[in-house]
């Protein structure tokens, strides 16, 4: 009897652990890669594209003097009301810039997961006879992006102008005193290429005004060492097999070298201001039943990428209110007005 038991409660424990295994295989795809949700960010981690003073080094309140005001980044002050409930609890912003003035107002214009000021900050970028500050920032949690802020240092600082892109920016100083912003259009990411393989073309940016313009064409150079360097590794047999392909078939999958080297060529000329040589090397390269529809869908991917920063007047939504928790109300106690005053931002 104690024997029949036993057996019997084996039987059951063999039975509750192969059920699973047979729900798994019913759609016949165990052995495909199954779609992942990307991961949240833990407070203890850091932004792959560099670290932020705030909040990753002990010093990071340290103040710094910029043109006549005061910078600091800070903690930010939690509200006690807020009860996270939008399922993002570790991406609330960690950190926040405050300027101070001569007179010791103080405003603060930015709330970031991560924050810094970035070196470029100083510099009289526009030419305007006023110094720029620069703040770098990360979001954090299951938004993307880095996101970035200039602002006019003089009487009144203003937001001349914000950004963001899944992939860290640079600001290169020049011996005018300007600085060249350069950022991989992460627009592209994904086009019909995997992350690890993606081509996103480089822009090269400058504060001109008010305004941040595109002046990639006027550095035609940078763009013609990769396409020279990707047609140079283009053999005729390459190119003979890809134009064969169809994308219905097993969508490039199996030439994804080939396709690399193609939309390096064709995104380089489209970026760089030459788009009859892009659509002269798309007609060349790329199968020929599939020209039209890859044509429609860079065209518009371009507009929708860092093209369409430059292109809004987002300044008020983009930086102050911490967009992704709307019901937030910052208010710090050591400020004497709302960080979203028109002293900084005139809507």
């Amino acid at each position: 009897m104690k024997k029949s038991f036993l057996l019997l409660l084996l039987l059951s424990l063999a039975l509750a652990l192969t059920t699973p295994a047979r729900g798994q295989d019913d759609d016949d795809d165990d052995d495909q890669p199954r779609p992942t949700h990307p991961p949240i960010m833990k407070p203890a981690e850091k932004p792959a594209g560099g670290a932020f003073t705030c909040p990753n080094e002990s010093d990071f309140q340290k103040p710094r003097k910029i043109g006549i005001y005061t910078v600091r980044i800070l903690p930010a002050i939690r509200d006690k009301k807020d009860k996270n409930d939008d399922q993002d609890l570790d991406d609330d912003p960690r950190c926040r810039a405050v300027l101070t003035s001569p007179t010791g107002k103080r405003i603060t214009i930015a709330y970031e997961w991560a924050l810094s000021v970035d070196p470029i900050s100083g510099l009289d970028l526009n030419h305007d006879g006023k110094p720029e500050l620069v703040l770098d920032g990360y979001t954090g949690g299951l938004h993307c992006c880095y996101v970035y802020e200039i602002v006019s240092l003089g009487r009144t600082p203003q937001v001349l102008h914000t950004f963001q892109s899944p992939v860290p920016v640079t600001f290169e100083p020049q011996s005018d005193g300007s600085a060249l912003v350069r950022a991989a259009d992460g627009v592209f990411d994904y086009f019909l290429l995997s992350h690890r393989d993606a081509v996103m073309p480089q822009l090269v940016l400058k504060v001109q005004g008010n305004s941040l313009v595109d002046v990639s064409a006027t550095y035609p150079e940078l763009y013609d060492q990769e396409i020279q360097r990707a047609r140079g590794q283009l053999s005729a047999e390459e190119i003979e097999k890809f134009r064969k392909a169809n994308y219905h078939d097993k969508m490039y999958t199996d030439q994804i070298a080939t396709v690399r080297k193609v939309l390096t060529i064709v995104l380089d000329y489209v970026y760089s201001g030459r788009t009859e040589q892009a659509w002269q090397a798309l007609d060349e390269l790329w199968p020929p039943s599939d020209i039209g529809r890859v044509k429609s869908l860079i065209a518009e991917r371009r507009l929708r990428g860092m093209l369409a920063n430059l292109a809004c007047d987002c300044r008020p939504a983009a930086i102050l209110g911490v967009p992704h928790h709307p019901k937030r109300k910052p208010g710090p106690a050591d400020e004497t007005t709302d960080p979203r005053v028109h002293d900084i931002i005139d809507d």
